[in-house]
């Protein structure tokens, strides 16, 4: 607006000053446009829908997760006042559901963390791993390598007789959504016909 149309409308508004005109009118744009502005989603939320919607046409299941946080600090863990607390850290769940379920693979749910573990570096259990095979390590080593290769920010990954889960923030870290998913699909699917082959029962008895 040029100052010779907002002298006339200063005037007609009973405003002495038509720079006072430009201060006005910016401040009834700025609160038509900024609720437009709050409700877009940033490009993290954009981020977040392209990979659950390459997630879900993949096949996997997309859920809102929680994890305890095992590396938390003592003012997470104890309030002020000395009352606990659960430390956990918000993700996200992308699972395969296995075609059958495998009652003798083993069952575990590692956590990413720097805290000492008997089973991988890097990875921690909150429990005991269930149903291990007698060579454990070659199992681990197995499992390793499929682990410490999974895209997305993975923060833990859990095995159980239905399903094998990524749990993690959801990074793009410079890549496509499909091929981050693509990296968590295989790395599941790795798992599971690792685990499908130690899906051995005890040996049936003849009657």
């Amino acid at each position: 607006m040029s100052p010779q149309l907002a002298a006339p409308i200063a005037a007609r508004i009973g405003i002495g000053c038509p720079a006072l005109v430009w201060i006005i009118i910016g401040i009834v744009l700025a609160a038509a446009v900024g609720p437009i502005f709050w409700l877009m989603p940033s490009r993290r939320d954009r981020a977040q829908g392209e990979l659950r919607s390459a997630a879900r046409q993949a096949g996997l299941v997309v859920e809102i997760a929680a994890l305890p946080k095992v590396d938390a600090r003592a003012d997470e863990r104890v309030s002020a006042g000395g009352k606990p607390r659960d430390a956990t850290i918000d993700c996200v769940s992308y699972r395969l559901a296995l075609p059958r379920p495998l009652p003798n693979a083993p069952t575990w749910l590692l956590l990413r963390s720097d805290r000492e573990n008997r089973y991988l570096t890097g990875w921690t259990t909150l429990s005991p791993p269930g149903r291990l095979p007698a060579t454990q390590e070659a199992y681990w080593r197995d499992i390793a390598a499929v682990l410490n290769g999974l895209p997305g920010g993975c923060t833990a990954v859990e095995a159980d007789t239905r399903r094998i889960s990524w749990y993690g923030r959801e990074h793009l870290n410079g890549s496509r959504p499909e091929a981050v998913v693509e990296g968590i699909r295989e790395g599941l699917h790795a798992i599971a016909k690792l685990h499908r082959d130690l899906d051995v029962g005890p040996p049936k008895t003849r009657r």
